[in-house]
């Protein structure tokens, strides 16, 4: 218990004592606008190979011609905070 009143004691201690907190800065403007083309890359994924995992790599062009790809990002997905 003295150690979680300490902590939280560190804590307000660096806060400042005028309010809110400043707003977090606006994202930069997307490399890539709707309806232009993705830029070419390659991710690694871990797929069955033998009945075992394995690492494994796909690139995008690999879809190019036989189907459609929705790209998503979950900036805080798996992480602990």
């Amino acid at each position: 218990m003295v150690e979680i009143l300490t902590l939280f004691a560190v804590m307000a201690a660096g806060q400042s004592t005028g309010g809110q907190a400043p707003p977090p800065p606006a994202p930069p403007a997307p490399a890539v606008k709707v309806g232009e083309q993705a830029p070419e890359f390659t991710l690694s994924y871990l797929g069955m190979e033998d009945g075992k995992y394995a690492r494994k790599q796909v690139t995008l062009s690999s879809f190019r011609g036989k189907q459609n790809v929705v790209l998503a990002f979950f900036p805080a997905a798996f992480s602990p905070g």
